[in-house]
């Protein structure tokens, strides 16, 4: 063949080749090293702190999210003017959204890739999810970068925990869940297609398992029906490939991730186990009630040989995760198909395989033999600190998350169940105890969302999260009652009733509510409201809650502390006083200072001790109501802090232009002798006090925890008297030494000035000048945030830190 038509035949090749080797799991890992990335941990978060970058969040899943793929490729992320801009700009940090499934649920922008900008602070910036443009995102990241500099960042750790009045579930409210969870089902479905919704198609294998329960119960033959339609839309006969590809795969089996339009077609290729898992309990469950129907045995039979010959790993047991898109239907959408097979994926997923797990034991025979044998495995998967998420060649990652330890608590219930081995008995039970002593709200009922152990792989702070997730609630809740039956233990049946009631108003749809429906039919059947209504629950419950610790944070005094506080008072005052001092020569002083200055020129010589103290009694009171956040006044002022600041902004810069204008806004004479009055200055150091808040350090809280703990009224307040003296002390005698010095006083007294433009005669003493633009400036600080962002840089440099441990040196003395 003549050379000229080799290379007309390579031309005509590379292009696609080119098309499914530039956007490929492989590619993408291949370009990852060019970005300097971070894992998501302290250090991480640490370092855009002190390098006072912003951060870079991407959370991705090249191993089996084909826009992952092509946003990890040159074209965007690793584009050339792209790449170098992040690695000098911002702190990358990028997160595998499978092995870190609890990170993704925190911050996912509606789909992967997901890409964050936070500042320093960890405040959102903007997001997005799938490509961009690269000069869009240049654009927007330079936004980013110059908004961030010239500011300072602290971050902010604070837990909301907020205790629910306990709601116990009527049989009428359970009623009314099953009831409404099955017309949810019948709303939700499309009879002309199949599946639920108009829009994209996302499988909701539980929801048809439940369809055909209720086929059963009822003998009304629409919910078969339904499940039949769905199945049949599925499916995607072998000579349509090209032209109508469903989501059942009919050349090797199992089914795709979702359909991206009304009729299924085409599908996101990828092929994920959990999606697998669910479908094949409702289409197992749908063989055995029509057993000679040839189109559900087929699809039984392939997605069965897929699993196993792909996903299931024979030697330790457990399934593998999913399966890359490989290049979509330049792999899927051919037949015959390419040689190469798509990559699998071989990292075990906690959650998924406890879905797998129920459905091999519900098949039975020989599936039941793999569903043992992943228990087995799963065992390993154990600690005392709950279950890990996820393991990939004998490494095991991330454990204290609801998600883990509620699939597998099921996953062990349902083992023990249909195998009757204790050992999964057991299991079942170390889970169930360990989810109780740390996710459980004892007081509320509901397990949340994380309490990890591992704060290593977490920003500071990230490891607790006191949200309530639905569908792993009522997986818990559903685990619990069935664990109940099984062992006898009334905790369990407790905490089961109680995460009922505390979500009942809040029962998702589809597969999100499965669970919920599952648990209220089991507590109707065996009767369980009746054996709730005869436990004494406050023989049941631990006697100390965490979460209730946590708005005292890491400020907690100690039981030897606490027997202190039983000594003299005398000690706590000079404690109280000794912090007071502490908190004063803080840098956070340094914007009061002016502001105390300007109060010193607009005085009388007579008053300066006077308006000094009134000025830091209104400073101290602020304080006081802020860090009292249990009083409704305080958690009012917290909620509403921005507003005030900028009322309180306004507020002084209006005092400032009154101080210009003189008596009556009359004109810009002022008479030096009529001093600022007390009340006046009391407010004007409240005002001051909410944009200082950022700086207030751990020394505040120790004082009031410490006021908390008295006997009474009289001594808590006398220990905050104290603290504000610790505070205002130093101005005081500032103020004594100006009022006995006559050359400093004489500097302060200042000097009328004088003007004449333009015929138009006017005088403003110096001291009326300075002061009412000190105020003008400073309200305009305190309006804008400007101040309250000073606060909060200088909260994090170093020699706060300082002060802080000098503060804590302090605390030690009562713990």
């Amino acid at each position: 063949m003549d050379i000229k038509y080799w290379v007309i035949l390579f031309v005509l090749l590379v292009p696609s080749v080119y098309a499914t080797g530039h956007y490929s799991y492989e590619h993408a890992e291949e370009l990852k090293p060019l970005i300097a990335w971070r894992d998501y941990s302290p250090a991480a978060f640490q370092e855009s702190l002190d390098e006072n970058k912003p951060i870079f969040l991407l959370l991705t899943a090249p191993s089996w999210c084909y826009w992952c793929q092509v946003y990890e490729s040159e074209d965007y992320l690793f584009n050339q003017n792209l790449y170098p801009y992040i690695n000098e700009n911002f702190i990358p940090i990028y997160v595998d959204a499978d092995k870190r499934q609890d990170i993704t649920r925190q911050y996912l922008e509606g789909g992967w890739p997901s890409t964050t900008i936070f500042t320093p602070g960890r405040e959102r910036l903007y997001g997005f999810s799938g490509p961009r443009p690269v000069a869009n995102m240049l654009a927007n990241l330079g936004q980013a970068v110059e908004f961030v500099s010239g500011r300072g960042f602290a971050a902010n750790i604070a837990y909301d925990y907020k205790e629910e009045p306990v709601v116990v579930p009527t049989e009428s409210q359970l009623n009314s869940l099953v009831a409404q969870y099955a017309q949810s089902i019948f709303y939700s479905y499309d009879s002309e297609h199949g599946g639920f919704g108009r829009g994209q198609k996302f499988p909701q294998g539980r929801a048809l398992d439940y369809s055909l329960d209720l086929y059963e119960l009822t003998g009304d033959k629409q919910w078969l029906e339904l499940v039949q339609n769905t199945l049949q839309n599925q499916y995607t006969e072998i000579d349509e490939l090209e032209t109508n590809y469903n989501l059942f795969d009919p050349v090797e089996g199992g089914f795709h991730r979702y359909g991206t339009t009304r009729e299924w077609t085409p599908p996101h290729y990828e092929k994920m186990l959990y999606d697998n898992a669910r479908l094949l309990k409702a289409y197992g469950h749908l063989l055995k009630l029509t057993p000679e129907d040839e189109l559900v045995k087929e699809v039984m039979k392939k997605t069965l040989a897929y699993v196993e010959d792909n996903w299931y790993d024979a030697e330790e047991g457990g399934f593998f995760g999913n399966t890359d898109v490989h290049g979509e239907d330049e792999y899927y959408g051919k037949n015959p198909r390419p040689a190469d097979r798509p990559r699998v994926e071989p990292t075990k997923y906690t959650d998924w395989n406890s879905d797998a797990i129920v459905t091999y034991l519900y098949l039975g025979g020989r599936f039941k033999k793999m569903a043992e044998k992943s228990l087995d495995f799963y065992e390993n998967m154990l600690s005392e600190q709950g279950a890990y998420h996820y393991t990939i060649e004998g490494k095991k990652g991330v454990r204290g998350n609801l998600l883990d330890n509620a699939y597998l608590l099921l996953a062990f219930v349902e083992g023990y169940e249909s195998l009757e081995k204790e050992e999964y008995l057991e299991s079942a039970a170390d889970l169930a105890d360990y989810s109780l002593a740390n996710l459980y709200d004892w007081n509320s009922g509901g397990f949340f969302e994380r309490n990890s152990p591992d704060k290593q792989l977490y920003a500071p702070g990230d490891h607790l999260r006191l949200s309530k997730p639905g569908p792993e609630n009522g997986i818990m809740a559903y685990a619990l009652l069935k664990l109940y039956k099984q062992t006898g233990n009334d905790t369990y049946l407790a905490a089961g009733i109680k995460t009922m009631g505390n979500k009942i108003n809040q029962v998702g749809a589809l597969d999100r509510g499965y669970h919920y429906a599952r648990a209220a039919q089991f507590i109707l059947r065996e009767g369980l409201l009746a054996k709730f209504a005869a436990l004494d629950l406050s023989a049941l419950e631990p006697e100390g809650f965490w979460a209730e610790e946590l708005v005292q944070d890491e400020f907690v005094v100690s039981e030897e502390g606490l027997e202190k506080l039983q000594g003299p008072v005398i000690l706590l005052a000079i404690i109280a006083l000794i912090a007071g001092f502490v908190s004063f020569i803080s840098p956070c002083t340094l914007p009061i200072l002016p502001a105390y200055v300007a109060y010193i020129f607009g005085s009388s010589k007579k008053s300066i001790k006077g308006m000094t103290i009134a000025f830091f009694a209104g400073l101290a009171i602020l304080f006081t109501l802020l860090g009292m956040s249990a009083t409704v006044v305080g958690g009012f002022l917290k909620a509403h802090l921005t507003i005030f600041s900028q009322i309180a902004g306004a507020l002084v810069m209006l005092f400032g232009v009154y101080i210009l204008l003189g008596k009556g806004f009359a004109g810009f004479k002022i008479k030096q002798k009529q001093p600022t009055t007390y009340i006046g200055s009391f407010f004007f150091g409240a005002s001051m006090g909410v944009s200082w808040t950022p700086c207030v350090g751990p020394i505040l809280v120790s004082i009031l925890l410490l006021a908390s703990t008295t006997d009474s009224a009289l001594t808590g307040g006398s220990l905050l008297f104290f603290y504000a003296v610790g505070l205002a002390l130093p101005l005081v005698l500032v103020s004594t030494l100006l009022q006995h010095s006559k050359k400093s006083w004489k500097v302060l007294q200042g000097k009328k000035l004088k003007f004449d433009i333009a015929g138009w005669k006017f005088s403003i003493h110096t001291n009326t000048l300075i002061s009412g633009l000190l105020f003008i400036i400073l309200g305009y600080l305190i309006f804008s945030g400007i101040l309250f962002s000073f606060n909060q840089y200088v909260s994090a440099t170093s020699f706060q830190k300082w002060i802080f441990r000098l503060e804590e040196w302090v605390l030690n003395l009562v713990r």
